[in-house]
């Protein structure tokens, strides 16, 4: 639990007790708040915090027991939710403000536990909407939206017609309060949508309450569209708990890297941006931080061990081909080899079986995933981004979310002095640094793969000229009238045995590793990861950085899942 989570079930009010007609429990849940600052617009401030407390008391009943609230803090609505979000005692506020030197008031400071404050002049100054930007902040960090509004369009940018619109593009429900008590809260559920809804028409729709797009709200109801949302606690509980290693994978797994270092030779390895010292210490960036690692070392252990094992195989069936046929050569030791080639044959089926069983390339392709969405959620989170991973278009598991969910926003000033610093951690780590690893892996993959392609053509050479030489030698001797050499025939035998063994070997790696098209992939992301990096500046502005952000992790995230797409073809091959 981290330093929030602590404040949201401490003194503030322990976990609210559910009522006798609550749901079962929903994991940590991160609730948007936005709402008018117009007095006209509020229906009456007793009405609208009654309406308030009444909605966060449905959230408790459908399921929610800790959670965070995010709201811009602004004099009108956001005050009214913020005085309800602590009488429900659901869990801690966080506020983020659009300018760097807004002071909340002294009553509005004490019901926020953490702040963020965005650079609004620098974000004007770059032809931005500093409010939209505030919005945006807020917006994608959420699972719901709680809303009183009007239902009638913004009257400017980053309004709370803006938070609707935004909501329902990542596929967030909204618990919609019109203010002034005549209606009940209803639920904008963002499923019935069509992918290129037009504001206006929903404006229109949303006015005709139609349903299924409006529906009562009601603690079942809201209970229903958060677990759709992947928050049922039961599936949340322990889903970043990194299994205890195996034994297979303690013991050190070395074939695959004595096979890369022989093949691939040695790639200097670039050195990363350091990273810099208040956003190495936010908690919010420990915890991801923490998850990340975990399961990135655990990734490699299961990636090490599986393709040693491989290569193991592999040379298994090369030496059990030359085995097996030297008895032709050696009569006398015939007993020994077949014993000998029965052993390895035993033992490159108890690694296939163990693998089988293991599901050792499952484990691998989940733990890889897993580690590369934490890694695209640790360096967006440092710029405020959202990967968007709402509703039904998912682009990050279920687990890298949750612990993005429970690390809240970054804490503090974006200033130009932690944009400077932040933004060039994390465009190392989403563009620049991205780029040289993928160069790096591309020259590694692509001289292995045109390596082995090396060896199976000398070996085919060899075949040939051995089996050329045979005839040419047998139609010699037959017209001097000799015997051809009975070596001769078991050289040709052992090298039809061997050339064959040493082909489908390649052919296998190539099927499992997929060693030239990962190379060729990796080569195509790192020239396109490059041109990002070529329109950065020392002096990009947040947007900028943010914008850059998103459309890199767009083509990681592709890159992500043609390699997980590749997992059944990752199956151990026992190499005949």
């Amino acid at each position: 639990m981290d330093q929030s989570e602590r404040r949201g079930a401490g003194e503030e009010g322990a976990a609210r007790p559910p009522s006798v007609h609550a749901v079962a429990a929903l994991g940590f849940t991160q609730v948007a708040f936005a709402g008018h600052n117009r007095v006209e617009d509020l229906g009456g401030a007793k009405v609208l915090e009654g309406e308030l407390r009444a909605a966060f008391s449905m959230l408790a009943d459908a399921g929610v027991r800790n959670a965070r609230l995010l709201t811009g803090l602004a004099p009108g609505a956001d005050v009214h939710a913020a005085r309800a979000w602590r009488a429900a005692a659901l869990g801690p506020l966080h506020a983020v403000f659009p300018f760097l030197d807004v002071v909340p008031a002294e009553g509005a400071a004490d019901l926020m536990s953490e702040a963020t404050w965005l650079d609004g002049a620098a974000s004007a100054a770059a032809g931005r909407n500093p409010h939209l930007a505030q919005t945006r902040c807020i917006i994608g960090a959420a699972d719901l939206l709680v809303v009183a509004w009007t239902g009638r369009p913004a009257r400017g940018a980053g309004g709370t017609a803006d938070a609707v619109r935004l909501a329902l593009e990542h596929g967030a429900p909204v618990l919609w309060i019109e203010p002034g008590g005549q209606r009940p809260p209803r639920l904008i559920a963002p499923a019935h949508l069509d992918e290129d809804f037009g504001f206006q028409e929903l404006l229109e729709h949303l006015a005709e309450a139609r349903p299924p797009l409006l529906q009562s709200a009601t603690p079942e109801v809201l209970h229903s569209a958060l677990v759709d949302l992947g928050l049922d606690a039961d599936r949340l509980r322990g889903l970043m708990a990194v299994p205890p290693s195996d034994e297979d994978e303690k013991r050190p797994a070395r074939a695959y890297r004595v096979f890369r270092r022989l093949l691939g030779g040695r790639i200097t390895a670039a050195h990363p941006e350091s990273l810099p010292a208040d956003l190495e210490a936010d908690p919010g960036f420990v915890r991801l931080t923490l998850a990340y690692v975990q399961t990135d070392q655990r990734a490699s252990r299961l990636g090490a061990r599986h393709r040693s094992h491989q290569v193991i195989l592999l040379a298994i069936a090369i030496f059990a081909a030359a085995v097996g046929s030297a008895s032709a050569l050696w009569p006398a030791l015939k007993v020994f080899m077949v014993a000998l080639e029965l052993l390895l044959a035993l033992w490159a089926l108890m690694i296939w079986r163990d693998s089988e069983r293991g599901r050792r390339h499952q484990r691998w392709g989940e733990a890889r995933r897993l580690a590369e969405d934490l890694r695209l959620e640790r360096a967006a989170w440092s710029l405020g981004v959202s990967t968007i991973p709402h509703g039904v278009e998912l682009t990050s598991t279920e687990a890298a979310r949750h612990e993005r969910r429970l690390a809240g926003l970054p804490r503090g000033h974006y200033d130009p002095e932690r944009v400077a610093a932040w933004g060039s951690w994390a465009m190392d780590q989403l563009v620049a640094g991205q780029a040289a690893y993928h160069l790096r892996q591309g020259q590694m993959n692509g001289r292995i793969s045109h390596r082995v392609h090396q060896l199976e053509n000398a070996t085919f050479v060899l075949l040939m000229a051995t089996l050329v030489a045979y005839l040419l030698v047998a139609i010699a001797m037959a017209l001097t009238g000799r015997e051809t050499p009975e070596w001769l025939a078991v050289l040709v035998a052992m090298t039809g045995a061997i050339v064959p063994a040493i082909s489908a070997a390649g052919l296998a790696l190539e099927a499992t590793l997929s060693l030239g098209e990962e190379a060729q992939r990796s080569n195509m992301l790192a020239a396109r990861l490059e041109r990002l990096a070529a329109g950065l500046r020392p002096d990009s502005g947040l947007d900028v950085l943010q914008n850059t952000a998103r459309a890199a992790i767009r083509l990681q995230r592709a890159q992500e899942d043609h390699w997980a797409e590749g997992a059944i073809r990752r199956r151990l091959v026992r190499g005949g």
